[in-house]
């Protein structure tokens, strides 16, 4: 609504002495718009900017560009006796054993933990396992029973090559693996 509009009802339906305590001032009902699309200059308006530069294709300039891309791969990890976040490679004797997992791209043991049912529900799983999982999942589950009173519940999938435990047992079962170096 227009004000002209709005004063004229208000002096129609004499309601004046309800909006103000003063009969003297009419509040004024414009609504006031600071900011909108149009009133923003267009790219074309606005003045090009003076940057210098040139396009070269020198070997010896590119070398600057390249330090600042990522790397595509992730580099292999130095060898240290002791890291200092516990980390430890994947050994060489680990082919050796009958079941192997291998680590992920970024070279770290692939134990996850998935929730559902609004985190009441956890499942873990220790996924990229080769060769016999049944003996691998029987070690598992001893060492998981020790430290637990209700009976430890377990799915493996041969075909997919995963191991998934019902419950959250990710720390206890990166700690086994870690001590075998796996």
């Amino acid at each position: 609504m227009s004000s002209q509009i709005m004063v004229s009802l208000i002096n129609k339906l004499n309601l004046l002495p309800l909006i103000t305590n003063s009969p003297s001032k009419i509040i004024n009902y414009n609504q006031l718009r600071y900011s909108s699309f149009r009133s923003s200059p267009f790219i074309s308006d606005l003045e090009t900017p003076n940057v210098k530069y040139e396009v070269t294709k020198d070997p010896h300039d590119w070398k600057f560009v390249e330090r600042l891309l990522p790397p595509t791969t992730v580099p292999k990890p130095t060898l240290k006796n002791e890291y200092p976040s516990d980390w430890k490679p994947q050994s060489l004797d680990a082919t050796n054993l009958p079941y192997f997992i291998q680590r992920t791209k970024n070279h770290m043991i692939p134990v996850y933990m998935k929730t559902s049912n609004r985190g009441m529900k956890r499942l873990t799983y220790v996924k990229k396992i080769q060769r016999d999982i049944w003996r691998l999942e029987n070690e598992l589950r001893e060492f998981l029973q020790k430290e637990n009173k209700n009976p430890i519940r377990s799915q493996v999938n041969e075909l997919v090559g995963y191991i998934c435990f019902h419950g959250d047992h990710v720390n206890a079962i990166k700690y086994y693996l870690m001590k075998k170096n796996l």
